[in-house]
């Protein structure tokens, strides 16, 4: 009798556990795979932790890779390293300075570069910042807290442009904030941002990060920062082309 419930058990277990290792939007690689997939893809963010994790940490992981999983350019994996039997990948995570002692570890492996980047943990391990730390290390597109894709994709489109341009771009922001009521605060911020660039020229976006940032790490009430954070968050979308442009000349 106990055999046949140990048997039972298995059976529901092993596919519930499959599904949910499949269904997250991340590819699970090994040392086998890890260059011929990894290879394919212009960036690559991939985590390096025990065999079935668990917790935030992996709970933020895994939503990034959900909500990414449509962007084409981004592979979203993992390597999960066993601490028994023959140890599969574990040479592999040490390969890259992943071990028991500091899983997990997230890598950012771009196309183009010689070494992964690591991230930098230290302002939080969650999907946002995971998310910010892909934006300004490659450029591709993913929506931060307070965007408006639509709006993102004007803001892109602006900072591409030459003067006349980016007049037209702004008109057809305008023209979509009149008629949307997404995000009205925040789709302000854009249409100011473009202003002031009109205005006082390419450098004005910098300026403007560093002041945000220094507002930030002052006394400032939870409200305000969450305010601040968003204004951050729209800056870095005026930043991705030159991310990019940036990025190609280090291809050429």
């Amino acid at each position: 009798m106990q055999r046949y419930l140990l048997l039972y058990t298995f059976v529901l277990i092993v596919p519930f556990a499959y599904q949910a290792s499949t269904t997250t939007g991340s590819i699970e690689l090994d040392e086998f795979s890890f260059d011929k997939i990894r290879n394919k893809f212009d960036a690559s963010l991939i985590k390096f932790d025990v065999a079935f994790p668990y917790g935030d940490k992996h709970d933020a992981f895994v939503s990034l890779a959900r909500e990414a999983r449509d962007v084409e350019d981004l592979l979203i994996a993992e390597v999960g390293v066993k601490d028994y039997g023959e140890k599969e990948n574990e040479a592999l995570a040490k390969k890259y300075g992943a071990t028991k002692d500091n899983f997990p570890v997230v890598k950012l492996f771009v196309k183009g570069k010689t070494e992964p980047i690591p991230f930098d943990e230290s302002k939080g391990f969650t999907s946002d910042e995971l998310r910010r730390f892909v934006r300004e290390n490659t450029g591709i597109y993913l929506s931060l807290p307070g965007c408006v894709k639509e709006l993102d994709k004007f803001a892109i489109q602006f900072m591409k442009g030459k003067k006349d341009e980016r007049k037209k771009v702004l008109k057809k922001a305008e023209e979509f904030l009149k008629s949307s009521d997404k995000e009205p605060a925040t789709g302000k911020i854009y249409k100011t941002i473009m202003e002031k660039i009109l205005e006082k020229g390419d450098d004005f976006i910098q300026l403007e990060h560093e002041r945000v940032k220094k507002l930030l790490s002052s006394k400032v009430s939870e409200e305000k920062k969450k305010e601040l954070g968003i204004r951050i968050n729209i800056l870095q979308t005026f930043q991705l082309s030159d991310k990019q442009q940036k990025s190609q000349k280090e291809d050429l």
